[in-house]
């Protein structure tokens, strides 16, 4: 059976910041959260135990701390809480984070803001709230009048619909703009995820939907997927009937941005039991999805002239040639632009501008829009003198890319005069949320003819089949020189309900919980240590399933081996009672090991009820009589450490009830 998940399953990576945020601060007093974290109930019940959630910030307390939800909040809210003594922890997702900073920065700067959303909803709410409150906000359906503004900064709500843009733009009365600055600050991970869930769904005669009945974007998924699949299943608590993964070929599991990680391994756990044959994890990545396409082009239709910005590639025509560089025209823009004799060319710069005559066509680069456009020739011929460099690339040879900014879900470097694009799931193995750290960084990569486009300046690469090959290489060696009953030494990388994962030469193996003791844990944290080296025996070998099993107690001596020495017929030892039943009472004498105290072995006297005599928890000193490992059975007397009367013969001669022991 194949199991289709998509990469991105699971929380969004603002939800997991926020609900990761507040788990920390839940042994933390007096705190407080703006709203609910997420919708799901099994996550809000446990912080609701120990952080109080409220609807108004007037309602936290001074001295409390706060933690601010994903959507954000306005500054107004931050200004309260600094003037009030109120701690922030900030959980706004990053995206929000971003359009309230180009907000604030383009509203100091003297721009009127324009947000695309909805009006009511808080993050809209709170992106308002860096300007002052005076954006004009809009659903995009009606027009917009900003003749009476020379600068103008659009932004949109992260989960503004993309094929509402262009609609959206052609809305903008932009007579007597002389800036307009548009930003895509579209988040597609929920649409992302929706194209997923269909894609997915169509395929599969199974589809498992993991999620809140009460989230939003689970509701959406629900719908598209019922669409395509006959067969959906929707789980909220991930407990599901495991007969239904009986003769399924196809099933894909998919969640809402809400669903927390326990609930999809418990989906995986009861579809490993369910399944018939063997299960085969499939993941899929998208990395074909073109994320802000519809956006592109609707920014495109808009006139040249409003919207020229650094690092624009221009196309520009030679109207004049002077002591301090060129004069040009550049289209849709009523000024003439320059090109200052040190941007000419790479080298000797004056030969080259005596070659340059008026008309000549140029394509240069906009280095500065401070005081009329600036513009430079060198920067595209040390693009173009690098450009060479691709046909390598092409050829799938690996080469190394310095990563200078992030994107939407991608992180971008520079080759030339290419831009290279390295999706979050292609840095590494397995999804990336935290690509931004990458920034900065240098990546080794790889790419294909069909995944260079000349005519948009784009590569798309990836370190992750790099990393793949050499996991292969790795996992080969690894396989071929491991044995059942070998005895390896592994790390404790982390634990689960059923056991602990194990790293041995780089490879992640299991002890399930039942081969790490003797006696019955109720974790692995009772017996490892996460971080530490232990010795483990290897139970099996999987290579299909690239599964390996190790065992721990195997290695450590049985308790009842050890009980054989320490508890031997004869010796006088110490105990502790436990329990106390009609015919007499079990001493513990070690952790799991227990001892039979018959009453007719308590004392010398005749016993009525063993209760008069003796209680839980009191320590006795007694001897072994007889010790059966095999049943792991003690049998203990008191009566025998104890002084013998004159009249012990008569005691003796009454009789004892047989009593078989626990």
């Amino acid at each position: 059976m194949k199991v289709h998940i998509p990469y991105d399953i699971g929380f969004c990576a603002g939800v997991k910041n926020a609900v990761q945020t507040a788990y920390n601060l839940m042994d933390t007093p007096n705190v407080y959260c703006l709203g609910a974290l997420v919708h799901n109930d099994v996550i809000m019940q446990k912080i609701a135990k120990k952080i109080t959630v409220v609807d108004d910030v007037c309602k936290v307390p001074k001295g409390a701390t706060l933690i601010i939800r994903a959507h954000g909040a306005t500054k107004a809210i931050f200004d309260y809480c600094q003037d009030n003594g109120i701690s922030i922890v900030d959980t706004t997702c990053k995206v929000v984070k971003n359009i309230q900073n180009i907000v604030k920065k383009h509203y100091e700067d003297g721009f009127q803001i324009v947000i695309f959303g909805e009006e009511k909803h808080p993050e809209v709410v709170g992106i308002n709230g860096w300007c002052n409150n005076s954006a004009m906000v809009t659903n995009g359906q009606n027009k917009v009048d900003l003749s009476n503004y020379e600068n103008v900064a659009v932004v949109f709500q992260s989960t503004f619909l993309e094929s509402n843009v262009e609609k959206s733009l052609q809305n903008l009365v932009q007579d007597g703009v002389k800036s307009l600055v548009i930003f895509n600050t579209i988040c597609y991970t929920t649409t992302r995820r929706e194209k997923s869930a269909k894609d997915l769904a169509e395929k599969c005669d199974l589809t498992i939907l993991i999620g809140d009945k009460k989230s939003s974007n689970t509701n959406k998924l629900f719908r598209v997927v019922n669409q395509v699949c006959s067969n959906v299943v929707w789980t909220d608590d991930g407990k599901i009937d495991e007969k239904i993964f009986l003769d399924k070929k196809n099933v894909c599991i998919i969640s809402g941005t809400s669903a927390p990680q326990e609930l999809i391994e418990e989906v995986l756990v009861r579809m490993e039991n369910g399944a018939k044959e063997k299960v085969e994890v499939v993941s899929t990545e998208n990395v074909a999805d073109k994320n802000g396409a519809l956006f592109a082009e609707a920014v495109a239709k808009i006139p040249e002239g409003k919207k020229y910005h650094v690092g624009q590639k221009v196309n520009c025509r030679v109207a004049a040639i002077n002591d301090d560089g060129l004069t040009v025209t550049i289209p849709y823009w009523k000024s003439d632009a320059t090109v200052p004799n040190e941007q000419i060319a790479i080298e000797n710069w004056q030969e080259c501008k005596k070659a340059i005559k008026v008309g000549d066509k140029l394509e240069c680069s906009v280095i500065s829009t401070d005081k009329g456009i600036v513009l430079s020739k060198k920067v595209i011929d040390e693009r173009n003198k690098d450009d060479q460099f691709v046909e390598s690339i092409k050829n799938g040879e690996q080469f190394t890319c310095k990563m200078i900014k992030s994107g939407k879900e991608c992180l971008v470097g520079k080759i030339g005069s290419y831009t290279v694009i390295v999706h979050a799931s292609q840095i590494k193995i397995g999804y990336c949320k935290d690509y931004e750290k990458y920034v900065g960084k240098e990546l080794r990569l790889v790419s294909s003819a069909d995944k260079v486009d000349d005519a948009k300046k784009l590569i798309s690469a990836s370190q992750k089949q790099i990393l793949l090959a050499e996991k292969k290489a790795k996992e080969d060696e690894f396989w071929n020189n491991i044995e059942v009953d070998e005895i390896v030494e592994g790390k404790v990388l982390r634990f689960a309900s059923f056991g602990a994962f194990i790293s041995v030469r780089g490879f992640d193996c299991l002890a399930h919980s039942s081969d790490l003791s003797w006696t019955r844990i109720d974790s692995p944290a009772e017996v490892l240590e996460i971080g530490n080296t232990y010795e483990f025996v290897v139970l099996s070998l999987n290579r299909e399933k690239n599964r390996v099993s190790l065992g721990y107690k195997q290695l450590q001596p049985q308790p009842w081996v050890l009980a054989a020495e320490k508890f031997a017929v004869g010796n006088v030892v110490t105990g502790k009672v436990a329990r106390i039943m009609p015919f007499g009472a079990f001493v513990e004498l070690d952790k799991n090991i227990d001892g039979l105290l018959h009453i007719s072995n308590v004392s010398w006297d005749w016993i009525e009820d063993i209760n008069t005599v003796l209680k839980v928890g009191d320590e006795l000193e007694v001897q072994v009589v007889e010790f059966d490992g095999e049943n792991k059975r003690i049998t203990l007397s008191r009566r025998a450490v104890l002084p013998k009367p004159e009249n012990a013969e008569k005691q003796e001669e009454q009789p004892q009830e047989e009593v078989v022991s626990e």
